[in-house]
């Protein structure tokens, strides 16, 4: 049994943790267990689910990143639980965006005497602390570690030229499949039936760029008096965005259903998704709208690599709010009829079973 300490924030439903779950699920568990240490002292959305699973959860209580001051106090109070712990794991896998935080972790895993540390790198820029990020990429380079990332631009923003393993955000295929049926309820249940329903699933924080959206949102029912935005996330915008929504006096059409455990069954009720982030790795929420061929409307500034089908459409942020609601209605005009994808979607190498097994293999090497 090889046992792997996975180091995140928290497990709440967002992506890279959603990530680590689906792997998780579809890991053998008989050969590779997975526990987590934890920054965060809130319950996590995914805690009792980690629990019935055997996992346990450590806690560890951090100053935040932006407090570079801080962040000395960090590693030793991260260097002195790892060594209680050392002896009972063979892995130290750190989720991270920022070189800052992968370097002193890494380093005080590897002083705490865990055997193999990876720092797996989810995202391809950061909005805090760019220029010490640059600093401490040079110092990741120089320590021997497993360097993981979700997408080629996650791994050129963490380990510049350095290789780097790409795993994919795998999701489980069998539970994102469009069926006309489970649409139609859905709508049902959702009162959408006489909907056009925008979605869109993510963190209210400034790289989600949920004002711009607002925006565009704001331009496209002038037009389209059935159209309603569903809004799925949590975050420290989201009273902003909805402050604003009051201001444009479209509150009747824009809904916030803050964090939901049938994101997939919502999917299939949207007619379109729109995600105008300013930055992202390999984002797992346009893994799983692709996989129900749902068509997406996103910023240029996301990875070529999340193109799988071709139901997925790309503007630029430097665009007129009247571009990207043109857009929309283009997609709106085309009504096209949303296909099975499973096919194209495992040939792309996002099938969760077998990126689960390609992270097992690595696992169980050493």
């Amino acid at each position: 049994m090889k046992k792997v300490l996975h180091y995140v924030s928290s497990m709440k439903r967002a992506g890279e943790e959603t990530f680590i779950m689906n792997v998780y699920r579809n890991i053998d568990r008989n050969k590779v267990s997975f526990d987590f240490l934890v920054t965060d002292s809130e319950e996590g959305d995914y805690d009792k689910e980690i629990y019935s699973m055997g996992g346990k959860i450590y806690h560890i209580h951090l100053n935040r990143l932006h407090n570079k001051l801080k962040q000395i106090d960090n590693f030793y109070l991260l260097k002195k639980k790892l060594t209680v712990l050392a002896n009972e794991y063979e892995y130290f896998h750190i989720h991270t965006q920022h070189a800052m935080d992968a370097f002193l972790s890494a380093l005080a895993a590897k002083m705490a005497g865990i055997p193999n540390v990876i720092v797996h790198s989810h995202n391809s820029s950061t909005i805090y602390n760019k220029r010490t990020h640059r600093i401490f990429k040079a110092l990741l380079n120089c320590i021997k570690i497993n360097r993981f990332a979700c997408g080629v631009d996650a791994g050129k923003w963490m380990y510049g030229n350095r290789d780097f393993l790409i795993v994919n955000n795998g999701i489980d295929l069998t539970e994102f499949k469009f069926d006309e049926k489970k649409r139609k309820n859905i709508r049902e249940k959702m009162n959408w039936s006489n909907k056009y329903v925008v979605g869109h699933v993510g963190r209210f924080n400034e790289q989600k760029n949920h004002n711009f959206l607002i925006d565009v949102f704001y331009n496209f029912q002038k037009n389209h008096q059935e159209a309603i935005l569903v809004l799925i996330g949590a975050g420290e915008l989201k009273e902003k965005i909805q402050n604003k929504v009051k201001r444009l006096k479209i509150q009747d059409k824009v809904f916030f259903l803050g964090i939901r455990e049938d994101v997939k069954d919502l999917y299939q009720g949207m007619d379109i998704f729109v995600f105008p982030s300013l930055f992202e790795g390999l984002p797992v929420v346009l893994v799983e709208t692709q996989a129900l061929d749902l068509p997406c409307i996103i910023s240029n500034t996301i990875t070529n690599e999340i193109d799988i089908n071709s139901n997925i459409y790309r503007l630029s942020l430097s665009d007129s709010v009247q571009n990207w609601s043109n857009k929309i209605d283009l997609v709106y005009r085309k009504n096209s009829k949303r296909i099975d994808t499973q096919n194209i979607m495992t040939k792309k190498g996002y099938n969760i079973k077998d990126v689960a097994e390609k992270l097992q293999k690595i696992y169980l090497e050493n």
